[in-house]
This record gives C-alpha cells, sequence and structure tokens, in this order.
C-alpha cells in the first residue's frame, strides 16, 4: 500500500507541476516570447544557409542549427495564443487564428523539415533538404505573417 500511496503522490505532484507550468507561461508575453523564438529561428536559418556547398558542410553543425530551428518553431507554436493577436506589437495576421489548422499544420512540416536537414550527412543532402524549410518558412510568412510597416 505504501508503494501505492508514493505513486499517487508522484502523480498528483506531476500534474501539480504541469498546471503551474501552464500557469506561468499563460502569464508570460506570448507576443514578445513568440517574436524572440522566430528570431531565433531567422538567425539559425542565416548561419545554415552557410553549409550549403561541399566546402562549407558541417554535418554537427548542420544538425545543431536545424535542431535549434525546430525548437524554436515547436515553441512559438505553443505561443499563438487566444486574443494575441490584437496586440499591436504583433505581425501574426488574423489569418493565423482563422485557419489554425492549416498554421498548425505548416508548423508541423517545418519541424519535420528541419529535422530532416539536420540529419543530412553530405552538402548533397543538406542543401534541397534546407532549401525546404527555407521554402516552407516562406510560404507561411506569405500567408500568415503582416507586412511590417
Amino acid at each position: 500500500m505504501r508503494v501505492g500511496g508514493l505513486v499517487r503522490a508522484a502523480a498528483v505532484g506531476a500534474t501539480l507541476a504541469v498546471g503551474l507550468s501552464s500557469l506561468m507561461l499563460a502569464a508570460a508575453d506570448p507576443v514578445a516570447d513568440r517574436q524572440a523564438a522566430m528570431k531565433d529561428v531567422g538567425q539559425q536559418m542565416k548561419d545554415a544557409a552557410g553549409l550549403n556547398s561541399a566546402a562549407t558542410f558541417d554535418a554537427a553543425k548542420a544538425k545543431t542549427l536545424m535542431g535549434a530551428v525546430a525548437a524554436d518553431v515547436k515553441k512559438a507554436a505553443g505561443l499563438f495564443t487566444a486574443g494575441s493577436g490584437a496586440d499591436p506589437k504583433t505581425l501574426a495576421a488574423p489569418s493565423i487564428w482563422e485557419n489554425n489548422a492549416d498554421f498548425n499544420k505548416r508548423l508541423t512540416e517545418l519541424t519535420t523539415l528541419a529535422t530532416t536537414a539536420g540529419n543530412a550527412t553530405t552538402a548533397e543532402a543538406y542543401a534541397p533538404a534546407f532549401k525546404a524549410v527555407g521554402a516552407t518558412c516562406k510560404s507561411c510568412h506569405d500567408i500568415y505573417r503582416k507586412k511590417p510597416s
């Protein structure tokens, strides 16, 4: 019985921890947080663009950069919260919330493509995989990002 009690106590503790972290996340500034994550993605993509030739390709660096892109996109995906589109600082278009299923599908696709690019072991495999990541970024921006003023 003591083991069962410990298991229940651990489950309750885990549930409380998840609940508290959700509250902390909700209390954060989702617009600033997602802008920071996307700014990081932009920098990582710039750095990763330099790996497209046989002379400059570095598999470990590609894996690190593309892994960071995937992680930042996953983080940002959870920050497009209801109501945050009204924030005057955001460049997120209303179409994100109007067509949220497509938006989330594109973010999931982007994380998959970034992971694939990060797993490339040659420049010949990396270059087209990286290009697909960039094309997906662009397609999402074309539909779901307001043009900066």
